[in-house]
């Protein structure tokens, strides 16, 4: 099997494919046969050796990927070879690779969601998608006419967040973008106003009113953090979904939060599927039809050949793009 392995923090340039012994699957799960392989910060971010300890290298990157099953471990049930699915591989990682092995709960079988969905968008919006569901729906429990705030609206996740929050019945959906080049696309991904991150503040103050914001979702960190609560209402909600600004720990002050009575969230699905399997994977059940049924859409930027996954890392970090990336293995 070809993999790209990460032995040492390193420049996108370092990255390359290695031949390596086929992945047989443990007890319990699964191996598939790898078509697509979606590409995020998360991945910049291990190949920097940003985590740290806590993603010891050598590491193989990739948290999602879409294929047909290869092998089905023992005691694992429900699935046949050749199946066509998608899987989050998350704390696993292992998704750079033509072989992957992934858990069957967070796997779904694409020939069972009642309509058509092609490999590529599957790879491209189950985490993100996933993610931008969960958020809506768990993690601040969205209420129809809410007024949601959005940071990054043209990004990888933040162009799920808008349309899922237009579809669960959002009020006004805002969002902030960092360049006026990405205000067209973020336009018609589910956003009544958009917004340039450099000044933001005032604009929303005035068309919110005394309402305020109802939620804001950052997959940014940084300054946009304390920043975006100056628009919260009373009981509103602010969920920490990222930090690809790269930007320093933002220190917090409890008795603002107190006495302001804000809410401070943090939703990480890799980390919660740890948790609770099962429930992440009944939201991608629950998340994927909406994208196979034409509700919702995903915004594929670019396909990659996995042996150039370099070049789509080196257009990530420029932090001009809008969309998903995606890798793609051989036929």
């Amino acid at each position: 099997m070809k993999a790209i392995v990460i032995d040492r923090p390193c420049e996108a340039a370092d990255l390359e494919v290695r031949e390596l012994p086929d992945l047989q699957p443990a007890p319990g799960m699964l191996t598939i046969d790898v078509a697509y392989i979606g590409v995020g910060h998360v991945d910049i971010m291990l190949r920097r050796g940003e985590f740290g300890s806590l993603v010891p290298m050598p590491v193989v990157p990739g948290l999602e990927v879409s294929g047909y099953v290869r092998a089905i471990g023992e005691g694992t049930k429900g699935f046949y070879v050749g199946q066509p699915v998608v899987s989050m591989t998350l704390m696993d990682l292992g998704g750079y690779a033509s072989v992957a092995q992934v858990r069957p709960e967070l796997t779904v079988p694409l020939d069972q969601l009642g309509r058509e969905l092609d490999m590529a968008s599957a790879a491209a919006a189950v985490v993100n998608l996933t993610t931008a569901y969960m958020t809506i729906r768990n993690v601040i429990s969205m209420q129809e006419g809410d007024n949601i705030l959005i940071h990054a609206a043209a990004g990888g996740l933040g162009s799920f967040l808008g349309q899922v929050a237009r579809h669960l019945g959002a009020g006004k959906v805002l969002g902030t973008v960092g360049s006026v080049e990405k205000t067209k696309l973020a336009a018609s991904l589910g956003y009544d106003e958009l917004f340039l991150r450099s000044d933001f503040i005032e604009p929303i103050r005035k068309m919110t009113g005394p309402r305020g914001i109802d939620a804001v979702l950052d997959p940014v960190g940084g300054d946009m953090r304390t920043q975006s609560q100056e628009l919260l209402r009373p009981m509103g909600q602010m969920v920490m979904l990222g930090n690809a600004s790269g930007e320093g720990d933002v220190l917090q002050s409890s008795n603002e939060i107190w006495l302001f009575n804000k809410f401070l969230k943090g939703f990480n699905i890799g980390g919660y599927s740890q948790f609770a399997p099962a429930e992440v994977g009944q939201a991608v059940k629950e998340a994927l039809p909406l994208l196979a049924s034409g509700e919702i859409r995903a915004e594929v930027l670019g396909v990659f050949p996995l042996e150039k996954a370099s070049e789509a890392h080196e257009l990530l970090e420029e932090k001009n793009t809008v969309g998903k990336l995606l890798l793609k293995v051989g036929e």
